[in-house]
Parts: C-alpha cells; structure tokens; sequence
C-alpha cells in the first residue's frame, strides 16, 4: 500500500473519529439538557408542591387561628352572657296560704301531705332566682292539734309542700301569727330551723335578740328582706315578755331596720300585713304606711290580709326613685267562697344590677292570675294559673255547690283580673285610696282606740315610741280587724 492511500486513510479515520466525538458531545450536550429540563421539571413540580403545600399549611393554620379566635370569642360571649345573668335576679311572690280545715282535711287524706296544693304552678315558682309565699297561719307539730278558723293551727306537712314547691321566702308576721300563741311561733321556728335550716323565715322570732330583717345573697345581689304586720288577732293577745314573737308595724323599728339595710344590702324588700279586706281601693291608712316605707328607702312593698287580688304598680319615692308596690296579693290557698276571694297573683318583677356602678333597678315587673280550685268532696284541690283554668274545672268548682247563683266563669275570672291588670302610677293610686277612705269615713270615726291587745304588741315591739304614735298604729290595728271580721269562713 503505497504511502499516500495510508495518508488517505488516517485522515479518514481521524475524519471519522472527529465526528464520532463531535455527535458524542451533542448526545452528550442533549443528554445534559434533558436532565437539566427533567431538574427544571422536578424542580418546578417541588417548587409547586411547596408553594402549594405552603398555601394548604398557611390555609389550614389560618383556618385553625380563625377557629381559636371564634371559639375565644364564643367563650368571651358566654362569660360576658354568665356574668350579665349574675346581674339579673327573676323574684316571685304569691298572696296568703290561708289554711282552712278543708284544706287540713284534704291532705289529711292523702296521709297528711299537701304537694297537691301547688304542684300546678311549681314549674313557675321553681325557675324563679327567689320565690316568697305569705304563710298567714302558724305551723304546729301535733296533727291532733290542726285547726282553720278561727285559731288557726296549721300542719308542718304544708310547710314541706311550700319548700318542695320551690319557695325561699317564707312571711309569717300576721293577723293569725299568735292563734296559737308562743306554742305556734316555738313550733313554726323549729319546723324552719330543724328542717330546712336555708330557707328564709320572716316576721316571727324564737329569741328576743333576733334581728328583723335577713340579707339574702344570690348571684351578685344581696336582698334585704323584711315582715311587719299592723294587726294580730284580737282573739289571742301577745305578753309583754313575748312581744319580741311577732314583728309587728312600728314606725320607729322600721326606719331602724331600713336604715340598716341600706348600708348591707343593695335593694330592700318589706312584707306587709295590713289594710282592709275585700276593699278593691286602697285605704287611706295602708297607704300612709306605704308612703312611709317609701320616705325610708323601701324598694319593693308587697302587702298581704285583704283577701282580694288588689292592683299594683311603681310610686316615685321623696329621693326621686321608684318603688314597686303590689297592694294584695289575694289568697294563695284558702277556702273563702266568693270569685273575688278565689282569684289571687303571683308577682313577677326582675331586678338589674349595674356592673359598674353597683345600682339596682326594677326592669321588668306583672302580675300573673291564680284561682284557687276545689270539687264538692276536696277531692281535687290546688292552685293554678288563670291561663291554664278551663271551663270545665270552672264547672266543677265547689263554688256552685254553696251559692247556686255564683257567677264563677273563666270569662268571669278573666274580667275580674283585668280591673287590677294595668300598673297604678302616683296619682291614681292616691287618688282611688282618698276615694275609698271617703267612703269609710263615717265607720273610722266610730272606731275605738287599739284594744290592749294592740296596744301590748306595739307598745312592746317599740318601747320608745311616743304615745302618740303608739294609739294611731293601735287605731289601724284596730279597724283592720273590724273590717276582716267579714271575710273568715268558719267551716
């Protein structure tokens, strides 16, 4: 092989090797380029990922925040919600639980247990903050000892019936408080203390040095509570040693007991026993008591012994605040025999506190209709809610039975409560109780002083007060009990 083709060759060959190497570089060069695309890729798909991830995590940790800061704000909401209803007391009271020898015989028969009574409005009286019933007779230990009218004797088993009813409140400064004697205060104040040592009892004592008014301390409110009667009956006259039994009206205790509580209490609650029965108008004198307590600061006045569903509503006080007044409550249980002396109320007022400055308000306040249901034989017996009486329990009322001309209808019913429905203001209360003293007059000027049952009560309850004061308490003392001589059913 001549050199030249050698030559031709090698060059051929290098030729061939030079782009061998050149298409190595460019598979190469591609090769690098697609991976650097498949990292771009990958890179771009994990940058995606993350952002997307990031995007989910931030989402889901918003979500998160925005649940925490709803829940915290519901939470805010509800201690905001629990600590406003701190500051509002829902109160209730109810008219005289007047126990009459049917109604003695009633539970009797049911193996002396009187639930019966009041299970139709327990619902009502148990959602209350604090529920008072008017107590108007005294409890005694011995069935065989159990009597209506006229000395009231009435069986501890009612006072277990009134506490299972969901009552806080007991007043027992009344007309018939002393039927008894000291033998029905010792064991009315037994049966409280022994049995149910934290409900609040009023108006009696079993020691001389008991104070006459309770605070009572519920959510954020502390209630001053208090119990006068301007009578007690002239059947039974109380000992000077015994005096301190019964807390009697006394102008002098009163402002004492007033003036006390104002600086313990935030707002203050007097029971009152007094005025005259079946009288639809207020008179002269219960008012003049009235605007007394409303001269000492009383906050809320809730009068009891007219017998009658009397009307109620606000008076403005000499310091330019207001009072609420319910005038009579009627009867809560009783067995009088007239539409008038079977229709009774439950009050329902609220009170306000003010977070800030501590100042309590009467926001809302009514009066709920109650009739006092009885068949011919008491085999039925109890109160219910005017809103809840038919027609049919209407018809079976014993009320037919003992005055076949008795118009005693729920439309009668109805029209009855209505006349006391709208509240009374200043004037028109004031005016109606001129009205009806007016009418009264000729039979107040014929009224004796105070009998020396009156006249021991008060003159012991107050020994300081002047003579004065002491024959005009004892006058009123004297025609409240002329005037309730009317309404007492003996049976």
């Amino acid at each position: 092989m001549s050199e030249h083709r050698r030559r031709r060759r090698a060059e051929e060959e290098a030729r061939r090797r030079e782009i061998e190497r050149r298409r190595r570089i460019i598979r190469e060069r591609k090769r690098r380029q697609r991976i650097m695309r498949q990292r771009m890729i990958l890179a771009g798909i994990g940058a995606l990922v993350l952002v997307v991830g990031g995007i989910a995590v931030g989402t889901s940790v918003h979500k998160k925040n925005e649940e925490k800061q709803a829940k915290k704000i519901e939470e805010q909401k509800k201690q905001e919600a629990a600590a406003e209803e701190e500051n509002v007391l829902q109160m209730v009271a109810v008219g005289d639980n007047l126990i009459h020898d049917a109604v003695i015989n009633s539970g009797k028969e049911q193996e002396w247990n009187f639930d019966f009574l009041y299970e139709n409005i327990k619902e009502d009286i148990e959602k209350a903050d604090l529920a008072s019933v008017n107590q108007e007779t005294p409890f005694i230990k011995e069935h065989d000892k159990a009597a209506g009218y006229p000395d009231f004797a009435t069986p501890t088993e009612v006072g277990d019936a009134l506490v299972k009813a969901g009552f806080d409140i007991v007043t027992q400064a009344t007309e018939h408080a002393f039927d008894r004697e000291s033998d029905g205060i010792t064991d009315s104040v037994e049966f409280w203390e022994k049995s149910y040592p934290k409900i609040v009892y009023l108006g009696i004592h079993g020691e001389a040095d008991e104070a006459r008014y309770q605070v009572i301390k519920k959510k954020n409110f502390k209630v001053a509570v208090m119990n006068y009667s301007s009578m007690v009956s002239e059947n039974h006259s109380i000992p000077e040693e015994e005096s301190y039994m019964v807390d009697t009206y006394s102008e002098k205790n009163i402002k004492e007991d007033l003036a006390k509580a104002e600086k313990e209490a935030d707002v203050s609650i007097v029971y009152l026993h007094g005025g005259k029965s079946d009288a639809e108008d207020t008179d002269k004198k219960l008012q003049e008591k009235i605007d007394f307590l409303a001269e000492q600061g009383a906050d809320v006045v809730i009068c009891s012994h007219p017998h009658i569903l009397k009307k109620y509503g606000k008076l403005t006080r000499p310091d330019g605040k207001e009072m609420l007044v319910y005038y009579s409550l009627g009867n809560f249980v009783s067995h009088q025999s007239s539409l008038e002396n079977l229709l009774g109320g439950m009050a329902e007022f609220t009170l306000k506190k003010d977070a800030k400055s501590g100042e309590v308000t009467i926001e809302e306040y009514g009066l709920v209709p109650l009739v006092i249901h009885y068949n011919d034989d008491f085999t039925e017996m109890g109160v219910y809610k005017l809103s809840d009486y038919t027609d049919a329990l209407a018809e079976e009322h014993k009320i037919h039975t003992e005055d076949e001309e008795a118009e005693f209808t729920v439309a009668a019913l109805k029209e009855a409560a209505e006349k006391v429905a709208t509240p009374v203001t200043d004037s028109t209360e004031k005016t109606s109780g001129e009205e009806v003293d007016a009418k009264q007059g000729d039979a107040e000027k014929d009224t004796k002083e105070g009998s020396n049952t009156s006249e021991k009560t008060e003159g012991q309850t107050v020994n300081s007060d002047s003579k004065s004061d002491k024959q005009k308490e004892n006058e009123d003392s004297q025609t409240d009990k002329e005037t309730s001589k009317k309404t007492k059913k003996e049976e």
